[in-house]
């Protein structure tokens, strides 16, 4: 049955991708739900709830609330929280049960900054789209509101780059999204983490964008026709920088065989690069980098019987019993299940 999962846990969800966008920007962001939304995200999808809080809040959605369709209460409740916070902005996110009942987040941003004079934000996220969608939405709004235009500035300063994409969601530990951003020289901002608002005013001053999820692919074309801005697409990865772990085993393989990437787009192609041979498969994007594109289970499964080894999270290693698995974890596949999780 097309779409039915057996195996593979439920993977993170849209709200959770514009959440860890807005996450470390100053901002009031409420998750429109009864609050099991929010917990999934706080406690399963975000490292850096535990020591890095962040103003995120559930609106605490009553069966009569979404019943009537009283956007009131929501705006109430978003105007006294930030008139006690003063946030730089307020995010409305979207679940599955306004969803069924078709609460106009848009709207409901418009009147609460009407009210208080706060930048708002009103996001149709619902829960059946992956990560990666929500996280494009927020990332280009915030880009759109905030990024100022492109001042004189020195030959010095005029090779800093903007990574786009780089979110927690996408690799196994916040270290890892670390070492990935130390790739790169001169980054501007990583919107996503390791970013403040401040920063992503001054993103228009870079010279050249870098793509590193499909998360940042709208962002990349916005900015490009905004600020005249290139950007490329791709993570450098070596051997070296997997070493300690499963992955780096791949890179002594002999190469008659084949191997296939499983993941998140962009980064599953360029790790299938850096190994040389290797075919990629984005689960979640349609990356049209990828070699394939596809996130139902079956269809994986199908996939990857004609590949000897699969590098993929270990949430998918019961797809691939007779495969030689080497596991890559992630947050967005295995975050809330994965025993040995160590954010």
């Amino acid at each position: 049955m097309k779409g039915l999962y057996r195996v593979m846990p439920p993977i993170a969800p849209d709200y959770g991708g514009a959440c860890e966008v807005l996450y470390e920007l100053g901002g009031l962001v409420l998750i429109h739900d009864a609050s099991g939304c929010t917990v999934n995200y706080v406690h399963f999808d975000e490292p850096r709830f535990g020591e890095m809080p962040s103003n995120v809040f559930c609106s605490g959605l009553t069966e009569i609330e979404a019943v009537m369709g009283d956007d009131e209460i929501v705006i109430g409740k978003a105007v006294k929280a930030a008139e006690m916070l003063k946030p730089a902005f307020i995010a409305f996110i979207g679940s599955s049960v306004p969803m069924v009942v078709g609460t106009d987040f848009k709207g409901i941003a418009r009147l609460c900054e009407d009210r208080t004079g706060v930048p708002c934000f009103g996001f149709d996220t619902n829960g059946l789209r992956y990560y990666t969608d929500g996280a494009s939405k927020a990332m280009l709004a915030v880009i759109k509101r905030f990024c100022e235009k492109r001042e004189a500035e020195t030959e010095e300063k005029n090779d800093a780059i903007n990574l786009l994409g780089l979110i927690p969601m996408n690799y196994g530990t916040l270290a890892e999204t670390a070492k990935v951003k130390a790739l790169f020289k001169n980054v501007r901002s990583s919107l996503g983490f390791d970013t403040v608002l401040s920063d992503v005013r001054k993103m228009a001053g870079a010279s050249k964008n870098v793509v590193v999820s499909a998360a940042g692919l709208a962002s990349a074309e916005y900015m490009k026709k905004e600020y005249g801005i290139p950007y490329e697409v791709g993570v450098p990865y070596t051997r070296e920088f997997f070493e300690g772990s499963e992955v780096c085993d791949a890179f002594a393989l002999d190469k008659k065989d084949r191997i296939l990437v499983i993941g998140e787009g962009v980064d599953a192609s360029s790790l299938a690069g850096a190994i040389g041979g290797a075919a990629s498969l984005d689960m979640f994007s349609k990356y049209p980098g990828a070699t394939y594109r596809t996130s139902d289970e079956a269809e994986i499964a199908e996939i990857g019987q004609g590949f000897d080894v699969i590098i993929a999270d270990p949430g998918l290693k019961e797809l691939f019993k007779q495969k030689t698995f080497l596991s890559r974890p992630t947050v967005s596949v295995s975050g809330g299940i994965d025993p040995n999780k160590k954010f």
